[in-house]
């Protein structure tokens, strides 16, 4: 369970970083311009260390510490998609 909800995370987080860049490219200059930019970057960062902690803990047997680390990470990448919808939203709106 823990493995796959890890994977399940790293697949949202990768969908993120093209959600992300495509996001990009639509939003004009200034300021939300400049700060999508530097989210953008931590996206990567994370969608990285996501990949980083699938592997680390690939052979690690279950755990309730890999369990909750797992849950943690799926339901932070998440909340990434859902920052990102809003940003979306607010882009469209403009």
């Amino acid at each position: 369970m823990e493995k796959f909800s890890l994977l399940l995370g790293l697949l949202i987080m990768v969908y993120n970083v093209l959600y992300g860049f495509r996001l990009k490219r639509a939003i004009p200059g200034g300021v939300i311009g400049e700060r999508g930019g530097k989210m953008l970057g931590l996206i990567v960062f994370f969608a990285l260390a996501y990949l980083v902690v699938l592997i680390l803990t690939w052979s690690e047997p279950s755990s309730l510490l890999l369990f909750l680390l797992s849950l943690i990470l799926l339901l932070g990448a998440v909340f990434v998609y859902m920052v990102l919808r809003l940003l979306d939203a607010i882009v469209a709106s403009l």
